[in-house]
């Protein structure tokens, strides 16, 4: 079914906004992040976007909600307008579908925004924790990095990818077992050094 939420996101990206809205995007796809006092950039922008900083995330309608202060809605009807995009069927009942999709990607967003952040923690590990040599034994973060990163990066890359099957089947396997609730309780006991990481990732983009 048509509606506002859908044909808005399948026409702009979120790099397509945020340069129509004025702000500098590189070749990377890295700008200054608007939510917070960003000094370097740290905002990755594509078809979603995501703030290594305030770890801020979403798709075009929630940066441009965020941005003007609107409702999900309002800012769908403003992207509309601005990109001279026909909103198409915006009866109660197509709004009401475009919101459910627009509920659900927001919340497969968050999924990769916790995996990011447990990527980042965990490579962390790995170059802190490797043996220095190849008889010094093995390190218990040393060994779950080893363990995790393969499989938290293809969940990461799953959740960003262009398939909403996949995207959606990754999202419910995550969630039916209680994998994120879990690495958001482990990145809370951690929570400093996932900071140290992110910090660390900035400086990294900045460099």
């Amino acid at each position: 079914m048509n509606n506002i939420f859908v044909n808005v996101k399948a026409a702009v990206t979120t790099l397509q906004a945020a340069e129509f809205y004025g702000f500098d995007v590189d070749r990377h796809g890295m700008m200054c992040c608007p939510f917070h006092d960003d000094k370097h950039p740290s905002m990755k922008v594509g078809d979603r976007y995501y703030c290594f900083g305030c770890q801020e995330h979403g798709d075009v309608i929630d940066f441009v909600a965020k941005l003007f202060g609107l409702s999900p809605y309002e800012a769908a009807k403003k992207l509309a307008r601005d990109f001279g995009i026909d909103p198409g069927n915006t009866s109660v009942m197509a709004v009401h579908e475009g919101y459910h999709v627009w509920q659900q990607q927001k919340a497969e967003g968050h999924c990769a925004a916790v995996l990011i952040n447990y990527e980042l923690l965990l490579r962390r590990w790995f170059l802190r924790y490797a043996p220095a040599t190849p008889k010094e034994p093995l390190q218990k973060r040393f060994i779950l990095a080893c363990m995790k990163l393969p499989t938290v990066s293809d969940c990461v890359d799953m959740l960003y990818s262009p398939d909403e099957k996949l995207r959606k089947s990754t999202f419910e396997s995550l969630m039916r077992d209680g994998t994120i609730d879990k690495v958001e309780a482990f990145l809370y006991t951690h929570r400093e050094e996932v900071e140290d990481a992110q910090s660390n990732a900035l400086n990294g983009l900045a460099a």
